[in-house]
């Protein structure tokens, strides 16, 4: 199985680090807050003050083959029904590490194919853990592939 514990070295340093790009001064936390329907929802980032809640993404829009990434696109897709159902009155963001899924969500949002009110950003990551991403993105999608089988004869 896929060690994902780079991906999530990967949201802990946008959390820690990289939010203070967009928000200075501000600082976050991975937090469980309520939702409209009742339940509870795990985000990756919150302010301390409540205020902005953010879901991080360190997926690309495209798979190792140069397929559309459809399963990562639904998984943020859930993600920002979480966002549009929170209880509280905040900003509502989305944070890329990818620039190619930014954009897709925002040509998304442009043809009113997603919400307008979630903010959409990226943050790079540092050259040298982004490339740790990009391996581990390549380990994965290998792991996870069919096996080429030989063509008969």
């Amino acid at each position: 199985m896929a060690d994902t514990a780079i991906n999530h070295e990967a949201e802990r340093w946008i959390v820690e680090v990289g939010l203070a790009t967009h928000y200075p001064g501000r600082k976050f936390a991975p937090k469980k807050m309520k939702l409209t329907w009742g339940g509870v929802f795990a985000f990756d980032a919150v302010s301390e003050d409540d205020g902005i809640v953010v879901s991080v993404s360190t997926s690309a829009a495209r798979t190792a083959t140069g397929k559309l990434a459809t399963a990562k696109y639904q998984k943020l897709k859930t993600d920002a029904l979480y966002l549009l159902h929170l209880e509280v009155p905040a900003r509502r963001v989305m944070v890329f590490t990818e620039s190619c899924m930014q954009e897709y969500f925002f040509k998304a949002a442009k043809a009113g194919r997603f919400p307008s009110n979630i903010e959409l950003h990226h943050v790079a990551l540092p050259a040298d853990l982004q490339q740790e991403v990009v391996v581990t993105r390549i380990r994965a999608s290998l792991e996870t592939s069919p096996a080429r089988q030989p063509n008969a004869a």
